[in-house]
């Protein structure tokens, strides 16, 4: 299994209430991929995470193989959700790594 982490922070224009509104729709958006995209096992999101984060965000993804991460991340569903990450956040932090056994 391969665990897909990301994380960013907002962009400064982004207001309380807009983040409020982001949060709602990615707590949706990005679990609801699973079943829509080949290979996608699971997906939780830190929405909000606790005050004790340095990142406003958090994604956290599992994966059946290594070479499901380039069909996640050009799939069309997770590009549509990606586009409104891309226009809200900055900072962005990726790990991925092969779950040991």
């Amino acid at each position: 299994m391969v665990r897909h982490i990301v994380s960013w922070n907002f962009r400064p224009e982004v207001t309380e209430e807009k983040k409020k509104e982001l949060y709602a729709y990615f707590a949706e958006a990005f679990p609801a991929l699973v079943g829509k995209i080949p290979g996608v096992l699971h997906v939780e999101i830190a929405t909000p995470p606790l005050a004790s984060s340095t990142k406003d965000m958090c994604l956290y993804v599992e994966m059946e193989k290594p070479e499901d991460i380039p069909v996640y991340a050009n799939h069309p569903e997770h590009l549509k959700v990606a586009q409104v990450v891309r226009a809200n956040f900055q900072d962005r932090c990726a790990t991925d790594l092969v779950a040991a056994e």
